[in-house]
């Protein structure tokens, strides 16, 4: 491994440790919260929005750079929101012991 692909994996693992606190910290919040499911549909719209609104501050929106890193955020917001969404679903039809 050289130079480059320790600093990459390196920050690799920075990034998905601060993922997963953050991802830790949302659902604490979420048992905590009256309205989960109106709390889930604003995080949801909130990601959605700044992410559709966001770009480069000059040039292309559409630079290829610019849309890796929007679209690898979105998907790692939206897959940590849908993870919480089904922690949060009611349990229709099951019983406590299932």
């Amino acid at each position: 491994m050289d130079a480059f692909e320790k600093n990459m994996a390196g920050m690799r693992g920075e990034v998905l440790a601060a993922n997963l606190l953050a991802s830790a910290a949302l659902q604490a919040v979420f048992m905590l919260a009256p309205d989960k499911e109106a709390l889930h549909s604003a995080m949801t719209a909130f990601i959605e929005d700044t992410l559709n609104k966001s770009g480069p501050g000059k040039g292309d929106a559409h630079d290829e750079h610019n849309t890796l890193m929007r679209e690898t955020a979105r998907f790692m917001a939206m897959q940590a929101l849908d993870h919480i969404g089904r922690m949060i679903q009611p349990t229709k039809g099951k019983s406590a012991g299932n």
